[in-house]
């Protein structure tokens, strides 16, 4: 009897504390609640915001699978760092020069795989990303 009385009030002080931290993250003034971005992302499956955007249109199973091609695609072309290291020694040069590769890469294979990808939806999907992409930034803005 007292074990369920105690995992009762356990129960309740851990859903009051986890609604108490939920609130935390509100606006009253605004009355909306932010999401962490993390969570945004992880909802859509990238970590690029843009390409989980994409992702978020109504996609056919095709152009899904064309985009995670392209994204596949992109991830195998970029230098595998883990290749400075062997089961003996550690190549600390080859580590800096993968390193400065692809982050002088970086943008340059950003931009072809979002322009890829674009290029992979609809007139109609590009609208209404280019809709979504406004309101957006009109969001930041406030």
């Amino acid at each position: 009897m007292n074990k369920r009385i105690l995992m009762s009030l356990g129960l309740a002080v851990l859903l009051t504390s986890s609604l108490a931290a939920g609130q935390m993250n509100c606006d009253k003034s605004k009355g909306s609640c932010a999401k962490p971005q993390q969570a945004n992302m992880k909802h859509n499956g990238h970590k690029n915001p843009l390409i989980a955007q994409m992702m978020s249109l109504d996609l056919s199973d095709k152009q899904r699978e064309e985009i995670r091609a392209i994204m596949r695609e992109n991830m195998q072309s970029m230098p595998k760092i883990s290749s400075a290291f062997s089961d003996k020694a550690f190549d600390k040069e080859l580590f800096i020069k993968l390193s400065k590769e692809r982050q002088e890469n970086r943008i340059e294979k950003k931009a072809q795989m979002i322009a890829s990808v674009y290029a992979v939806l609809t007139p109609a999907q590009k609208a209404e990303l280019r809709k979504m992409l406004d309101k957006k930034m009109a969001m930041k803005k406030r």
